[in-house]
């Protein structure tokens, strides 16, 4: 119990041993220009996943009780001193990655290099999965009035997206492929299309997710369909797609990288490359996104309804977890709801 109205705060812990808990711990008092927020809906992230049903991604690896997710949104229910921008009662979201802000990378504005970051849910700093979590004001955006919180916790997201297609270089109108239909790939998908691009194919093996994209308005694309387009996203990490990326880009194209390849690893017809004068770039989440990705999420050009299959409550949160893991050709985003 805690005097915020003798409010409890759960917190849901996966462990070593991929168990996950759901255990009760005091409400956090904010400190000086940071807010306490009581969290009202979560996303699971496909890096979630990889952490629970592997217990390492990358470098990151879970060797001790942690509180994993990243994708949040809630409501300011307290304030540390020192915070004029922000009141009790503003419906927010998270930006999970928070900079030093005063290293180069950070007074750039590309603070998502920042060598310091701390991203939320990365093992072992705790993540979003809880009832009350304290957070820098700075990492706190103010929702659009008609966007839920269900919809506002793919915020996150919608930043990762938002942050690819301002990484690609393209003309209006230019056409795009996806590959990887995911939750990151339908978003991209959209994205693509509100900053000016034209027609987008998005290519999966699931079934469940090449209806989602058409039903976003984009065309659909087996892995033995041949597509070229002047821009092309990896959003899959699959080490398979990622070896056919250069093929499928038009002469003076670009290829983006946005998914994780599988062991580090691209392979490449380098000829493919050259020949076709392409860009590669990098997509490291986001920087400056969010309130892009708000915008188009509260305006209705980033949607999130053929998206959001599956909806648990915070107390059937490790059911929601192994479901998601068990059924990929059935989920495509899993959202756990607080209240």
């Amino acid at each position: 119990m805690n005097a915020l109205n003798g409010a409890v705060n759960r917190c849901l812990y996966l462990d070593q041993n991929h168990q996950l808990t759901v255990r009760e711990k005091p409400v956090p008092v904010p400190g000086p220009g940071t807010a306490l927020v009581r969290i009202a809906a979560n996303g699971i992230c496909g890096s979630d996943l990889h952490f629970f049903k592997e217990g390492r991604l990358g470098n990151f690896v879970v060797d001790r009780p942690y509180i994993p997710g990243h994708e949040a949104s809630g409501e300011i229910v307290s304030l540390g001193s020192g915070v004029r921008d922000l009141a009790v009662g503003d419906r927010v979201v998270i930006e999970p990655g928070i900079p030093c802000g005063h290293c180069a990378w950070c007074r750039a504005g590309r603070y998502n290099l920042c060598p310091d970051v701390v991203f939320l849910s990365a093992p072992p700093t705790d993540g979003t999965l809880c009832d009350y979590l304290v957070v820098r004001a700075d990492a706190l955006w103010r929702m659009p009035e008609a966007l839920s919180f269900q919809d506002a916790a793919l915020a996150e997201p919608a930043a990762v997206a938002v942050h690819a297609v301002r990484r690609a270089r393209f003309a209006p109108g230019a056409s795009a492929l996806v590959v990887g239909a995911g939750p990151i790939g339908l978003m991209v998908a959209q994205a693509f299309r509100a900053a000016g691009g034209g027609e987008v194919v998005c290519r999966d093996l699931i079934e469940k997710r090449l209806q989602a994209a058409e039903q976003l308005g984009a065309r659909r694309a087996g892995l033995d369909d041949k597509v070229e387009a002047d821009v092309v996203f990896d959003t899959s990490g699959s080490a398979k797609a990622c070896a056919g990326l250069f093929a499928a880009a038009r002469p003076g194209g670009c290829v983006v990288q946005v998914g994780w390849p599988a062991g580090n690893l691209v392979s490449m017809n380098i000829a493919d490359f050259l020949d076709r004068e392409l860009d590669y770039v990098a997509v490291n989440r986001y920087a400056n996104a969010f309130p892009a990705a708000l915008q188009w999420l509260g305006d209705g050009r980033i949607q999130t309804g053929p998206l959001v299959t599956h909806i648990f409550s915070f107390e059937q949160s490790p059911e929601a977890f192994a479901f998601s893991a068990q059924h990929p050709a059935d989920v495509i985003k899993t959202v756990i709801l607080n209240q």
